[in-house]
């Protein structure tokens, strides 16, 4: 199972929580399904949610570079040496970073958040159309605070080929498997019992077989 989700601001994406602040459980009865990676509590936007364990892996691992799109109001407007940074890189403290794709874009069309971001009056606000392939923690908060245009709210719109499209804040849907991990879940093997022969059973050492090899002084097994 893939599970499409808009997770709304405010909510911890997980099903648990000691704090008592709302997580996934509230919006999402299905049992043992888990997040193939995470959004911040103070971000919105698609989460894919899977009982797959491989699925989960491919599309949270860093290894497998799986693009995500997203949509960030920004406190002030870049102009077109930032978002240059912002393509080729910019040092953070846990290594370099860069956006595969940081452009100007208009406005999504989507519900105001409740509540709405503080804009100051001294603010030149615009939205950004910004892509990356990484997923270390608030990467796309730290691009762009590291370029002087900080984040009042950030929207994730794409994970691979799966698009928030058609999702109400809360809402979800099920999502067609990618082909790799289409059929069954493949079946735990038997466990090994001892004493047994054929592919579960212990091979013989090479070296009771070599011509002129001394014979072991262990009694085989029956």
């Amino acid at each position: 199972m893939l599970l499409r989700f808009h997770k709304p601001y405010g909510v911890l994406s997980q099903f648990t929580d000691g704090d008592s602040r709302t997580t996934l459980k509230t919006y999402l009865p299905q049992p043992h399904i888990y997040a193939a990676g995470r959004l911040d509590r103070d971000s919105e936007g698609l989460l894919l949610l899977t009982n797959h364990g491989g699925l989960q892996h491919w599309i949270s691992h860093p290894r497998y570079k799986v693009e995500k799109g997203y949509w960030a109001l920004l406190d002030q407007t870049p102009d077109a040496a930032t978002l240059k940074r912002l393509h080729y890189g910019v040092a953070l403290k846990d290594g370099p970073a860069r956006a595969l794709q940081a452009m100007l874009c208009p406005a999504p069309q989507l519900p105001e958040r409740d509540p709405a971001p503080r804009i100051k009056s001294s603010s030149n606000p615009c939205w950004l159309d910004l892509t990356i392939d990484e997923g270390r923690n608030r990467l796309v908060r730290r691009l762009c605070a590291a370029v002087g245009t900080p984040v009042l709210r950030l929207i994730r719109y794409r994970i691979g080929a799966y698009v928030l499209e058609g999702l109400a804040p809360g809402a979800y849907a099920e999502a067609p498997l990618p082909t790799a991990f289409r059929g069954p879940l493949p079946q735990k093997p038997p466990p090994r019992r001892p004493g047994r022969s054929g592919p579960t059973a212990r091979p013989r050492s090479k070296s009771s077989h070599r011509p002129g090899s001394q014979a072991s002084k262990t009694p085989p097994r029956s």
